[in-house]
């Protein structure tokens, strides 16, 4: 009879057990799910691209953080966010632009280039998320029929817009000075030429880099080059 209770209260405890087991790993999987949605929802149209359907871009401009320095869109992507700038290169991997945490991080612009866009050669960072998200697009460009259908975009300084026309598609490496260096931009566009997969001569308006991770882990970048234009058509 003893052995048959101890037997019995050892299958009870393991069937507890396994309860218990299967509710954490349901409970985990919630959280990953909830997660994953909330990242979402910061970057799509829940977060900031909620906020456009009902107020002027000035008016979202407004209420983020003062480092907002300009307003990036891609024509038919989904691309279309706020650019902060920071004192490092690191504030806005996990900051939104309202100054709260995000894993989706903003679009952000080197430190070391000048926040209104004077400078001959500004470097853009932004996560590579799915469904395009951030700067999840930018894989799309490699595609030579994508590139010509999606060369055309805007950026937005101190309330004036600026037309983008897009030149060049490149895969590099983080590391690579002669691009992700700012102090280099004298010699970039020839630079940008050589390594380029697609390259079409720009004109001599200031260039921007669109730059964001190719593969997890590794420091390959899938970039993207844009002219600068403003808007009575000249260079800017």
């Amino acid at each position: 009879m003893i052995a048959e209770k101890v037997i019995g209260f050892v299958d009870d405890l393991i069937d507890w057990i396994l309860i218990i087991l299967f509710a954490l790993v349901f409970l985990i999987g919630c959280y990953f799910v909830a997660d994953t949605t909330y990242v979402f929802y910061n970057a799509s149209t829940g977060g900031i691209k909620g906020r456009q359907q009902h107020q002027d871009v000035q008016e979202v401009i407004r209420e983020m953080s003062d480092e907002v320095v300009a307003w990036l869109k891609i024509d038919d992507t989904n691309i279309d966010y706020p650019v902060m700038q920071a004192s490092d290169n690191t504030k806005y991997l996990n900051t939104d632009p309202y100054g709260d945490y995000s894993l989706a991080g903003s679009i952000f612009a080197d430190f070391r280039n000048a926040s209104d866009f004077s400078d001959y050669y500004t470097i853009l960072y932004g996560h590579h998320m799915a469904h395009d998200y951030m700067f999840g697009a930018l894989d799309h460009f490699e595609d030579p029929k994508y590139f010509d259908q999606h060369r055309n975009g805007t950026i937005t300084i101190n309330g004036v817009e600026h037309k983008l026309n897009i030149f060049a598609f490149a895969v590099m490496d983080a590391t690579d000075q002669e691009v992700f260096n700012p102090d280099y931009a004298n010699n970039v566009l020839n630079y940008v030429q050589r390594r380029s997969t697609i390259y079409y001569p720009p004109g001599s308006g200031n260039i921007l880099l669109l730059s964001t991770c190719r593969d997890p882990g590794l420091t390959t970048r899938t970039l993207v080059f844009a002219e600068i234009i403003n808007q009575e058509g000249q260079d800017a």
